[in-house]
């Protein structure tokens, strides 16, 4: 068992090569669907894809990572897996009933205003599908299948873009082709997903059986409630709070300012597609650690991997901050001149995104849901008045920023939120908090004086012009080698002392000797 079973560093290690190779898909998807749906709609279609995006997240209430929690310690349980499919048809039946409510006209126009409202079944089904395949890809993670799971998802990924590219080349591209492709790309995935499942059970001689009995399926009941209950509250207010964000911002500038922030949202969120392959990793081991009741191990996996994650984000968000107004020329042309600043902003997002997963990890783990549930409340609060004193306009009390507005209040209320996580973490394992807030803020100045030096260097000796892909490309480049240095020089940088990089230094040159 325990040799069928990847390392935890092998397992990162595929999910980081996936990552790696979808960033290229992941960018081109991105620079073609601005520039083939405009401003307006390619607003529309991240405002309506969004709102049931947070319906999902809503309906899941947390028992999704119940579900990834509970597999990963009782990996053979098929039962388990039987009972939350049932859940998760319950999730999809609620979405499209409130999919279809948005169809009348009177709850349509003032939930989703001046958006088309026929885009909110197509949105609602792109939503469920999305949040489903999260779902399987967390149970082969759950199984350790994390390997052929990554493999999956990367094939996949580059015959989507493939189909995108085709459909915008021959002039095809809309929003219902738009659809259509992504319907085929996460459903493909879905299928994929649960045949790796399904093989690694087999290859273990497991008895798949999907059909709990009576007792086994109030057990089941009474687990999900008791983790998920206290998150009831915490997923309402959420959803109330990032749903109401995105309607004041559409409701007072309308789909084009949504479409600017919408592609500030994509561009961070490339950023942290390198963190994203190992906070569930991490979350698993934190899991398992917290079942043997090992604190210890608990606050040495934060130590080691916190800062490490957090300076891969800063080594992608400062270049992005450095260098918005290429990204923008890259992604979106002339017509998203207007999103540069708010690409810049959320260039910050990814940084506390890998802390805030992390921190969170450590409550769901050891089943502290309350906690997050109080915080969900508190963020609510200050996280509202926030969206409202920088999107409203003048007369009610507010700045009317647009999209500038909430990628501001988007990363503000993230790194307040994230800290208290940490600092409230700290207080039951050994955890040092300030070590880890003062990484925060000398690791990030480091790299983003990197960044910007690089990009004015450049700039002063004339490689190309201003925002050309060339001129970027050399200070990415230049920007990467000198990175690659002063985390040598500084391996505090990476959380590691001295002595530690020369560990590891020479465990990777004993691995290149006993390669075959």
């Amino acid at each position: 068992m325990q040799s069928s079973t990847p390392t935890l560093a092998r397992r990162y290690a595929f999910k980081l090569l996936a990552n790696v190779a979808s960033v290229p898909v992941y960018l081109a998807m991105e620079a073609i669907l601005p520039r083939a749906l405009g401003p307006r709609m390619y607003g529309n279609y991240s405002f309506a894809t969004n709102l049931f995006q947070q319906l999902s997240g809503f309906l899941d209430m947390g028992t999704s990572t119940c579900f990834y929690n509970a597999l990963s310690r009782r990996q053979n349980e098929t039962g388990l897996v039987g009972f939350y499919l049932r859940v998760s048809l319950l999730v999809a039946l609620i979405s499209l009933l409130a999919a279809l409510c948005m169809l009348i006209p009177p709850v349509g126009e003032v939930l989703m205003p001046d958006v088309p409202l026929w885009l909110a079944p197509l949105a609602a089904l792109w939503a469920f599908l999305t949040w489903w395949g999260r779902v399987l890809r967390s149970m082969n993670d759950a199984v350790g299948a994390t390997v052929s799971s990554e493999m999956v998802r990367t094939v996949v990924s580059l015959l989507a873009v493939v189909l995108l590219g085709a459909l915008f080349w021959g002039d095809w591209l809309n929003i219902h082709s738009l659809f259509a492709q992504q319907y085929l790309m996460l459903g493909a995935t879905a299928l994929g997903y649960w045949l790796v499942t399904r093989r690694h059970w087999r290859q273990l001689d497991v008895r798949v059986h999907f059909r709990p009995d009576k007792a086994r399926n109030r057990a089941y009941c009474r687990e999900f409630f008791d983790y998920s209950h206290p998150l009831f509250v915490q997923a309402l207010l959420s959803f109330l709070l990032l749903a109401a964000e995105r309607w004041l911002l559409q409701w007072f500038d309308g789909s084009a300012e949504q479409g600017f922030f919408a592609l500030s949202q994509k561009v961070s969120m490339a950023c942290f597609l390198f963190v994203s392959a190992m906070t569930p990793l991490v979350m698993r081991e934190l899991s398992i650690a917290w079942g043997q009741k090992d604190r210890e191990a608990m606050a040495r996996l934060l130590t080691r991997f916190a800062p490490l994650l957090y300076v891969v984000a800063a080594y992608f968000s400062c270049f992005t901050l450095a260098e918005g107004p290429a990204l923008v020329n890259i992604f979106g042309g002339a017509e998203f001149t207007a999103a540069i600043l708010p690409v810049q902003i959320m260039a910050l997002y990814p940084l506390h995104q890998a802390y805030g997963q992390l921190a969170g990890s450590v409550f769901h783990a050891t089943g502290r849901t309350r906690v997050l549930r109080n915080i969900a409340a508190l963020e609510c609060v200050y996280g509202f008045a926030t969206a409202w004193f920088l999107l409203a306009p003048p007369e009610l009390l507010g700045l009317n920023l647009g999209a500038v507005g909430l990628a501001l209040k988007t990363v503000c209320v993230q790194c307040l939120t994230v800290n208290l996580y940490l600092w409230l973490a700290s207080r039951f394992i050994p955890l040092n908090f300030r070590r880890n807030l003062a990484h925060q803020i000398w690791s990030l100045a480091a790299l983003a004086l990197l960044a910007f030096a690089c990009r004015q260097l450049t700039i002063d000796l004339g490689f190309g012009d201003l925002d050309s892909f060339g001129r970027f490309f050399i200070s990415g480049v230049l920007y990467s080698l000198l990175c690659l240095v002063l985390c040598l020089a500084v391996p505090q940088m990476l959380g590691l002392s001295r002595r530690e990089l020369r560990e590891l230094f020479i465990r990777l040159k004993k691995s290149r000797r006993t390669a075959p």
